[in-house]
C-alpha cells in the first residue's frame, strides 16, 4: 500500500532504504525487496547501490592494509544496508563489476543501465536513470544517502573528484589492479539540499520511524548543481574526523595555489 501510494508503478528507480524506519515487517528485508519489484512491475526498474568501497578501496598512502579483491559475490558494505545486500540475491537481479561502486538492478532497463558503468564512469547507471527521467526513492533515509547527487559534482568537475585504485578478480580468476577515475567522497553535507527542496516536486508518505520520499533524479541533480555553482565547497562536511572532507579542502587549496602560480 505504501509503495502504491508513492506511485512507483512502471518507474525507473534508484532505491535507498533504512529497514529500521519501517518498524516491524513480516519477512524483513526480503519482503520489502519483493514488494518493490512486484509494485514497480515489468515496465519498471529497481536499482540499488551494492557498494563495497569500505572494504575494497585502496587506502591513501601511509596505510599498510591490503584490501580484498572485489568479486561479484562479495557482500555489500554494511553501511549501505541489509536491504541492498538482500536485494542482490533476488532472482533476475544483476550486479555490475565495478570494484568499489557496483550497482544491483532488476527490471526492464536493468541490463542497459548497468552496461553504462565503467571504471572511469562509476555513476553511469545513474546518468542513464537521469536520461530516463527516473526517481530517487528514499525509504526512511535522508539525502545523505542520495548517490545521484554525486552527478552534480561530476557535472561541474570539482577538483576533489579523485583517482584511486582497487583490485578485482578478473574473468580468468586472477587479481587485477584497477585505476578508478572521478571517485567521490563524503556525502554527509548533501543534507544542505533539504531546505531547498520544493515539496510540490516530491511524493512522500510517513513511515513508522521516518518518511518515504520519491524525488525526480533530474530535479535533485539540478538543485545540487545550482548549489555547487554558488558554493563549490558546499558538500564539505563539518566533521573534524572526516578524512574525505579534509582531502576535499586540500584539493581546493591546491587549486588556489595553482591559480596563483
Amino acid at each position: 500500500m505504501l509503495l502504491e501510494s508513492l506511485g512507483v508503478r512502471s518507474n525507473q528507480l534508484i532505491v535507498h532504504t533504512a529497514l529500521s524506519s519501517f518498524g516491524h515487517i513480516d519477512g524483513g528485508a526480503r519482503a520489502l525487496c519483493e514488494a518493490l519489484v512486484s509494485t514497480v512491475g515489468d515496465n519498471g526498474t529497481v536499482v540499488m547501490p551494492a557498494f563495497t568501497y569500505a572494504e575494497t578501496l585502496t587506502p591513501v598512502s601511509g596505510s599498510t592494509r591490503k584490501p580484498p579483491a572485489f568479486h561479484p559475490e562479495m557482500r555489500v558494505s554494511a553501511e549501505i544496508g541489509v536491504t541492498a545486500e538482500t536485494f542482490r540475491h533476488l532472482p533476475a537481479v544483476l550486479r555490475s563489476n565495478h570494484p568499489t561502486h557496483s550497482f544491483a538492478a532488476w527490471g526492464k532497463q536493468a541490463r542497459e543501465m548497468l552496461s553504462t558503468q565503467r571504471d572511469n564512469n562509476p555513476f553511469g547507471p545513474l546518468k542513464k536513470l537521469n536520461v530516463l527521467q527516473g526517481y530517487v526513492l528514499l525509504l526512511g533515509t535522508t539525502l545523505q544517502s542520495a548517490t545521484a547527487v554525486h552527478l552534480a559534482e561530476e557535472r561541474l568537475d570539482l577538483p576533489y573528484l579523485s583517482r584511486r585504485t582497487a583490485t578485482r578478480i578478473n574473468a580468468a580468476g586472477y587479481d587485477e589492479r584497477v585505476v578508478l577515475e572521478k571517485m567521490p567522497g563524503c556525502s554527509v553535507a548533501f543534507s544542505k539540499l533539504e531546505e531547498r527542496l520544493d515539496p510540490s516536486k516530491i511524493r512522500s508518505q510517513p513511515l513508522a520511524r521516518g518518511v518515504a520520499r520519491k524525488i525526480p533524479v533530474r530535479y535533485l541533480v539540478t538543485l545540487a548543481t545550482a548549489l555547487l555553482e554558488s558554493d563549490p565547497r558546499a558538500f564539505i562536511c563539518e566533521q573534524s574526523e572526516c578524512a574525505s572532507c579534509a582531502a576535499k579542502r586540500e584539493a581546493f587549496g591546491n587549486t588556489a595555489n595553482s591559480a596563483v602560480g
